[in-house]
């Protein structure tokens, strides 16, 4: 008759060797976004000179007003992804949190191109 052991043995925990490279490519994403993002954001509040921020229609001030906080909710996502274990079982759950934040800060560039359309 086999004897089988009463205690399992411990799983061993896996290092992540490559656990740097969603964050790093989330965060290069972002940074290249940014002068982009922010020269059009710049360029799109002179298009409220003519009616004022009072005055001015939702579709031109909602974008206005939510493109840096989605900027740096992206940002904040990309770096959250480095805060995440480094073992193997959370690297999908730090790729998908690269992922929304990069895409995340992508979507500033269209919604200020919304606003000179």
């Amino acid at each position: 008759m086999p004897r089988i052991p009463a205690v399992h043995p411990p799983a061993r925990k896996t290092h992540d060797r490559k656990w740097w490279c969603p964050a790093l490519i989330a965060l290069s994403v972002v940074a290249s976004l940014y002068l982009p993002a922010f020269s059009l954001l710049g360029f799109a509040t002179m298009a409220t000179d003519s009616c004022g921020p009072d005055s001015c229609p939702d579709s031109v001030m909602v974008p206005l007003k939510s493109a840096p906080y989605l900027y740096l909710t992206g940002a904040g996502l990309a770096l959250l992804s480095c805060v995440f274990p480094w073992n193997l079982r959370w690297r999908t759950p730090r790729i998908a949190l690269a992922i929304a934040g990069a895409a995340v800060s992508a979507s500033v560039v269209p919604l200020l191109l919304t606003v000179f359309f």
